[in-house]
């Protein structure tokens, strides 16, 4: 199943929200702020899910702006999504390891940049969050950061097969070849 992944970048920390069409299902990711981008980004779709790929302020702040069937965010992260943001409606779909979202669409669990990261794996793409950027990684000195869980979870996507386009909660995207080749954070983590 072909998959298209369009993206903007949004709020005060520019934060990439991406729009994902797998066949008939569209997945809005990390809306950080109701803002006319993401409104044009969105254009005429129908968004089925909204996904989160962690609970930090600068990835959800949109979650709610664009109607959608259900509003996910890994259960891990639930109640650090809730302290940035506690009068917004709650979650109504907890996202577990290995859950596959829509076809095509498969969460993996990758705790580090806080306890309920998430990377969503498709055939050829990986959405990474804060998890690996295009030359570095996600922060783990905020609260809920693990620099050995971090290790762990890049560890677990360094080990996919083959190759992937990387599309990080910020900045350009990349690929995994070239992190494995040239990313400082990587090295020494086989």
């Amino acid at each position: 199943m072909a998959i298209r992944v369009t993206s903007v970048c949004l709020g005060s920390l520019g934060t990439n929200a991406y729009l994902i069409e797998a066949g008939e299902n569209v997945l809005l990711v990390d809306p950080a702020a109701d803002d006319p981008a993401l409104h044009a980004l969105v254009g005429s779709c129908q968004v089925g899910l909204v996904v989160n790929t962690h609970g930090h302020f600068d990835h959800i702040g949109g979650n709610w702006a664009v109607p959608s069937e259900a509003v996910c965010i890994h259960e891990a992260d639930e109640k650090l999504a809730s302290f940035f943001y506690p009068d917004h409606p709650s979650f109504n779909r907890k996202l577990k390891d290995g859950e596959e979202l829509v076809k095509g669409v498969r969460v993996l669990h990758t705790p580090g940049h806080s306890p309920g990261s998430i990377v969503l794996v498709m055939d050829g793409a990986l959405v990474t969050g804060d998890l690996l950027f295009a030359g570095s990684i996600g922060r783990t000195d905020l609260p809920g950061g693990s620099d050995e869980e971090m290790d762990e979870s890049l560890r677990k996507i360094m080990a996919l097969p083959g190759d992937y386009d990387v599309y990080p909660g910020h900045g350009p995207a990349t690929t995994l070849e070239r992190e494995r080749r040239r990313n400082p954070f990587l090295r020494g983590l086989t």
